[in-house]
C-alpha cells in the first residue's frame, strides 16, 4: 500500500520538531563562562562570612559544599578553587543558619528566567515566622523572604550586590552578638521588598 501524500499537519510538525531541536543543541552549548565567574565570586564571599561567624561559634552551611569547590591547604582559610568541580553548572548558592533559634534563616542566590526567557540572578534572605499546627500536615514552620538583590544575569553589579550582602550580613552577626534574630528580621522587613512566604515541615531545615 502507497504511502499517503504529507499533509500540511506533517510537514508543520517536521518543521516545530526540527526547530525545537535546535534550541535545544543551542541551549545545551550555551556559554557559562560568565556565570561561572559570578559563582566563583559568590562562594569566596559566602564563605569567608562562614569564616567570620565561626570565629563567634556560630556555624553556618555552605551548599554546594566547600568539600566540592574547594581544597584546602589550612582549614579554612588557606585554599583553592577545585579545577574538576563545574563552577557554571551551579544554578543555587545558599548559606544556612544551623543555629537553634535562627533555624531557617538562609542566604539565598538562585538563577531563574523570566517569562520572556532571559537569565536572572535574584538574591533573598529567608526566615521563619514561627509554626502552626495543621490538621492534615501536622506542625509547619511559616516562612518569609526578603528580596536583596535582583538583576540580568550579563548586568549583575558586584558593588551593589557587595553593598546589601555588607548591609545583611552586618545586621545578621550583630543579631547572634544580642542572640535575638527580632531586630534583623525587622530590618529585613523594613528595607527589602516582600518576597515569597510558604509553609514547611517542622522537621525539614
Amino acid at each position: 500500500m502507497a504511502p499517503l501524500p504529507e499533509d500540511d499537519f506533517v510537514a508543520s510538525l517536521k518543521h516545530e520538531l526540527e526547530k525545537t531541536q535546535k534550541s535545544a543543541t543551542e541551549k545545551g552549548g550555551e556559554d557559562l563562562s560568565h556565570r561561572s565567574e559570578l559563582n566563583k565570586r559568590l562562594l569566596q564571599d559566602l564563605w569567608e562570612v562562614h569564616n567570620q561567624f565561626e570565629e563567634i561559634s556560630v556555624h553556618l552551611t555552605i551548599d554546594p559544599s566547600q568539600t566540592l569547590f574547594a581544597t584546602f591547604v589550612e582549614y579554612p582559610a588557606k585554599w583553592t578553587f577545585r579545577d574538576v568541580f563545574d563552577f557554571g553548572a551551579v544554578k543555587t548558592i545558599e548559606l544556612h543558619d544551623r543555629t537553634p533559634g535562627w533555624l531557617g534563616e538562609t542566604l539565598r542566590f538562585w538563577y531563574y528566567k523570566t517569562p520572556e526567557g532571559k537569565p536572572h540572578l535574584r538574591a533573598i534572605f529567608e526566615w521563619s515566622d514561627g509554626e502552626s499546627y495543621h490538621r492534615y500536615t501536622g506542625w509547619m514552620r511559616m516562612m518569609s523572604q526578603a528580596v536583596l538583590y535582583d538583576a540580568p544575569e550579563t548586568a549583575v553589579s558586584l558593588h551593589e550586590l557587595h553593598q546589601v550582602l555588607k548591609d545583611v550580613v552586618v545586621k545578621w552577626y550583630a543579631s547572634h552578638i544580642d542572640r535575638s534574630p527580632d531586630a534583623f528580621v525587622a530590618h529585613l522587613k523594613e528595607k527589602y521588598p516582600k518576597g515569597a512566604s510558604y509553609a514547611k515541615e517542622t522537621y525539614r531545615s
